[in-house]
Order: C-alpha cells, then structure tokens, then sequence
C-alpha cells in the first residue's frame, strides 16, 4: 500500500549494500527536500483551521495567508520517482532553480509558524494531519536546509517523501547472496504495512481505514494461488510514529472496536501482529513480522540480517537440505 515505507526501505538497502550508496541521487533530492518542507507547513496550517486552534501570535497571520498561497503553486511541482521526470508537468515547473527560489522566499513564513504554539498545538494533538512523517525532522532542520549550500544527508535522503510510480528493480548483494527484489520464481515477499496508519483513513476512501486496507491487501497477496510456496515477511514499519500517537491519547480501540486490551505499546502490537497473521488461511505457510523504524539504519541492518537468515533457510529447505 502507499506510504508504508517501501522506499525508505530500498534506499535503506542501498545505503547498507549498494555499491554507490546514495551518492547517486544526493543532489536530486535538495528538490524533494524543500519540496517536503513547504508542502509539511501547508498540511500544519490546514490542520490547525480544521482543529479550530488559534495562532499563539496573531502577528504569524500574515504568513499563515503566504502558507495558503502555496496550494495552487505546489500543485504544479512533481514530486515522484526521483530522476523520473513527469511528462505532465511542464519542464519549467520542475526548474530546479525556481524552486529553490520559491523556497527560499518562503522560510520566513516557515520558520516563523514553526515555534508558533499554535502551530505546536496542532503537531502534538492532532494525529490524523496530512503531512508526512518526516515534517518534524526537517522543519526542525529548515535553516540547514535553507543554506545555499546545502547537500542532502543520508539521514535527509531516508527521511525525504518521494511518491514512487513505476515498477523498479534493484539487485543487491547482502553477504554473497544475490537478492533480486522483482516477481519471477519469488522466494518470499516482503509486505510492507504502516502500523501508525491505524487511526487514518485512505487518501482515495476517508471512509476506508488505511491500515484495515493493508489487512484486505496481505489477506489478497498471502493467499493467491500464484504464492502457494511463498513465504510471507511482514514489516509493521513506523512504529515511532505508532509510539508517539499512543501517548498523545489516540485511542486504538475507537478505530478498531474489536481491540478491548490496554492502549499501550506492547499490547496494541500483538493485537495487530495478530490481525495480519490471521489473513494467511494456510496454516503451513510461513509468515514472518518484524516491527520496524525504515529510517533507522542501524534497526534495519538488523532486520536485513534476519531476514537474510530466513532468506537462506527456505533456499536450503526448497532443496531438500533442511
């Protein structure tokens, strides 16, 4: 499903084993970066108008009408597949320099609407914004950003939102084996779910639940015919956000009835580990969770490892050997 981390997992990936890192797309993502930026203050400013929360300093008004005028203009700019130009999107919309102009001009109204408590007020209380998860992370960030001579980090690159759109393949190397993520004579799938979606509806359906959509999903995947032999590697991913939504007081039980245990971190998981694996109605199939936090490197070459150990264990067990 979109925005469950799949991207960050493969920049992950290349950051762990590729052979360029991400040196390949660092200039690119300066773009994307400013881009998150902007588009991260406008989901606040709209967030804060719907929640009715007044600004803490009536004199950030004035941005607050600079923040609104970006609509229409951000709508123009393309933010997908990095180095995938969108045929759509006239070229000089996407001029690297005029966006760079654009944001430049616009960090006053940024930063100014950042420390506002209102603004604040808006980022603790209301988990449903529609910003992305990162909107902290660089918001906190926007004068190092802002900087003429900013080079994206690997940190800024993981965190960075980009909409993927085309089918990609990527061959990676992870300690002699050949992984090859694409669909001919699949091994195992990784199924990638956002755990912290649980109280979000979805982008297309605000009436379809996003998480309960990533069950509908795993349940269509894991039990197709073409996958009788495949095993399942489930990533519950985000669950900073999922911890951080927990203890502002969001309430799982409200999006999912059926839930009647604690509203703490360790319960809620085993309720939703629990929901994926029961979609797998063939008992004898594999399915393997691990709850992840894709922008942590160091958590996910721990997970590659593990899944590596899966990975070669299913080889030995198809063989014959185990």
């Amino acid at each position: 499903p979109s925005e469950t981390g799949k991207t960050t997992v493969l920049k992950q990936l290349k950051l762990l084993y590729g052979r360029k890192g991400l040196d390949m797309e660092r200039q690119t993502y300066r773009r994307v970066v400013h881009l998150n930026v902007m588009r991260a203050m406008q989901g606040l400013v709209e967030g804060m108008e719907q929640a009715n929360i007044p600004l803490g300093n009536p004199e950030n008004a004035v941005h607050v009408e600079t923040v609104r005028r970006l609509e229409t203009t951000l709508k123009r700019y393309s933010i997908t597949t990095v180095g995938v130009p969108n045929p759509a999107i006239p070229r000089k919309i996407t001029d690297a320099k005029a966006e760079t102009d654009m944001f430049a001009d616009m960090v006053p109204a940024i930063k100014s609407l950042w420390v506002d408590p209102g603004i604040q007020r808006t980022f603790d209380t209301c988990t449903q914004l529609s910003i992305q998860d990162s909107a902290k992370y660089f918001l906190d960030a926007v004068d190092r950003v802002a900087d003429p001579e900013y080079i994206p980090t690997d940190d800024d690159i993981l965190q960075a939102r980009v909409r993927t759109l085309a089918v990609s393949e990527h061959i990676f190397d992870i300690d002699g084996v050949a992984y090859r993520p694409y669909f001919d004579e699949v091994d195992a799938i990784i199924f990638m779910s956002a755990i912290s979606a649980y109280d979000q509806g979805c982008e297309d359906n605000p009436n379809l639940n996003r998480l309960q959509d990533c069950l509908l999903l795993f349940n269509e995947i894991s039990n197709h015919k073409l996958f009788l032999n495949t095993s399942m590697i489930v990533f519950l991913n985000k669950i900073d956000i999922f911890q951080r939504k927990l203890l502002s007081g969001s309430m799982v039980n409200r999006y999912f009835p059926d839930y009647n245990g604690p509203n703490d971190y360790f319960s809620t998981t085993v309720f939703f580990q629990y929901r994926f694996l029961e979609q797998c109605k063939d008992l004898q199939k594999q399915v393997y969770t691990h709850f992840t936090h894709a922008t942590d490197t160091k958590q996910m070459k721990v997970i590659v490892v593990a899944v590596n150990v899966i990975i070669q264990r299913l080889n030995l067990r198809n063989s014959g050997l185990l």
